[in-house]
Parts: structure tokens; C-alpha cells; sequence
């Protein structure tokens, strides 16, 4: 499946997203990033040293799987399948787009992973 291109002026951040970003924890990766784009070779191997200093429980990647463990671990279908009748048709709709967007998320994770 290939990802619609959508134009930058149409993305939007989600408000957890945006937190996440701001966190204490994401700091050595927005300060990477910052540091590469603005090309200071020396801030940039700097922030990657603190990067490979990270333990496992800190890094992004840990945050993520912790996640994926926690929100899928318990996961039951035929539970779903019980609460989609009562759950409104305009609130389901959403949560198809929600889902699709994860998919295509879980799918770049996947490709990351097997290179």
C-alpha cells in the first residue's frame, strides 16, 4: 500500500504527539536533529554520542514497543467484536482512519527493522 501524498500545510500533529516531542525523554533526539540539520558536525557526533549512551529503557524504540506491548498484549477480536455494535457509526469511522494510519506506521517500524 502506498501512502497518499498529502501536502505540508495539511499535516497535523496529534496533542500526545506534540507532548511526547516536548519530553525530557525526546530530548537527545530533537537535539540530534537539530544539531544534523544545521549541519554542526561536531554538535551532531555529540548528540549521537549521547544517543549510543542511552540505555534500552530510555530510548525512543523502547517507548515505542512498550506501547505496541501494553495497548496489544491483552488483544481479543471477539471482544472487539461484541463492542462494535454499540459503538456509534461516526466514532467507528474515525477509528478505521485511526487504525490505517497505525498500520502504515507499524509497516515503516517493520521495514526499519529488516534492513
Amino acid at each position: 500500500m502506498e501512502p497518499e501524498k498529502i501536502p505540508i500545510s495539511e499535516i497535523t500533529i496529534e496533542p500526545v504527539a506534540q507532548e511526547l516531542v516536548r519530553s525530557e525523554q525526546s530530548r537527545p533526539y530533537t537535539d540530534y536533529f537539530m544539531k544534523s540539520y544545521s549541519n554542526d558536525a561536531t554538535g551532531t557526533e555529540a548528540a549521537l554520542e549521547v544517543l549510543r549512551d542511552l540505555s534500552l529503557e530510555k530510548r525512543y524504540t523502547w517507548r515505542v514497543f512498550s506501547a505496541l506491548k501494553w495497548g496489544l498484549a491483552d488483544f481479543d477480536d471477539e471482544c472487539v467484536k461484541l463492542d462494535l455494535p454499540h459503538i456509534p457509526e461516526e466514532k467507528r469511522a474515525e477509528m478505521v482512519k485511526e487504525l490505517r494510519i497505525r498500520f502504515l506506521q507499524l509497516e515503516m517500524l517493520l521495514k526499519v527493522f529488516k534492513q
